[in-house]
């Protein structure tokens, strides 16, 4: 998964469906922003987790959904102090879709993907629509190898009957949604050159001059959209990429500092502490022991599904 656009297909070409189970703070902090071809459903099993659809933050809690639309940016982060066990099911239309005159992508996906038709964002249990998702979204679930799953035919049927309850409670997008799409695609070009350059020296005047703003209004529009300054924004995507190679790597860490676009080692470990709370040596000796207990949550986090799944 990369920072902001996700390229690889979710599942396989042929099926391109897939689910991810995902325990915060034990087996991640979260998911930066980002975004990808697929319709995404989030599910949290319990707990609070903070996700955020665009520029527009909720916190989601147990049984409550979140419906991310193809394209859409979002963010997954954990909600102060608390956990959560959560569930992405993405697919793309193309997996129901029967070919290039297919009714289904004419009436529905299309108005969804190109955002003509926008599906409610947030889904709490007072919701009629979390009524008729969650026993869908349970009986994908129920599969202790939730990642390999074999079934199209289940699959496609219950995708079928989510996409036909969701389209229901669609509305029509209006001529203010459409502007806003126009910010979000300038603003995906921004992200796009920082994960592609966050080594370098990067000025907010030359990533403004990207989206043909001014260097005032591409920081207020950055800021509104992210709710973080860009160079804020900078330093942790470089912070967050550090940590990543830090754990995944034998790399010495003064070398990926570099890599990472921080020249000052002094500064680079003050601000590492200031996110992680561990010196950047901590933070690498640390990651043997989250691996062990993020084998021990999978383990209770499958027990936890199958007799949930039977309820």
């Amino acid at each position: 998964m990369t920072a902001y656009q996700e390229t690889k297909i979710h599942g396989t070409h042929s099926f391109p469906f897939i689910i991810y189970g995902a325990r915060v703070p034990e087996m991640s902090g979260g998911v930066a922003l980002h975004w990808h071809e697929e319709m995404e459903i989030i599910y949290v099993v319990d707990g609070a987790v903070k996700v955020s659809v665009r520029n527009t933050e909720y916190t989601v809690r147990g049984g409550e959904i979140i419906l991310v639309q193809p394209q859409t940016i979002h963010e997954i982060k954990q909600h102060d102090e608390d956990s959560a066990f959560y569930f992405n099911i993405l697919f793309r239309f193309s997996a129901l879709e029967s070919g290039a005159e297919d009714v289904c992508r004419e009436k529905y996906f299309e108005p969804i993907y190109t955002r003509r038709m926008l599906m409610p964002e947030y889904v709490d249990t007072s919701h009629p629509l979390n009524a008729q998702l969650t026993p869908l979204i349970k009986k994908l679930l129920v599969n202790p190898h939730y990642q390999r799953f074999h079934d199209e035919l289940m699959i496609k049927s219950r995708l079928f009957e989510m996409i036909y309850h969701i389209f229901r409670y669609c509305e029509r997008a209006d001529k203010s949604t459409a502007y806003e799409d126009i910010v979000y695609e300038k603003l995906k070009l921004s992200l796009r050159y920082l994960e592609e350059n966050y080594a370098e020296n990067i000025t907010v005047e030359q990533i403004a001059s990207l989206s043909n703003y001014s260097e005032s209004h591409f920081s207020k529009l950055f800021k509104q959209l992210t709710g973080e300054s860009f160079n804020q924004y900078l330093k942790n995507y470089r912070l967050e990429t550090a940590a990543n190679r830090i754990m995944n790597e034998k790399t010495k860490i003064s070398e990926i500092a570099v890599a990472c676009g921080f020249s000052n080692l002094s500064y680079f470990s003050r601000a590492f502490y200031d996110k992680f709370q561990m010196t950047p040596s901590e933070f690498r000796k640390e990651e043997n022991q989250r691996q062990i207990r993020m084998l021990q949550r999978q383990r209770e986090d499958s027990e936890q599904l199958n007799k949930k799944g039977s309820s």
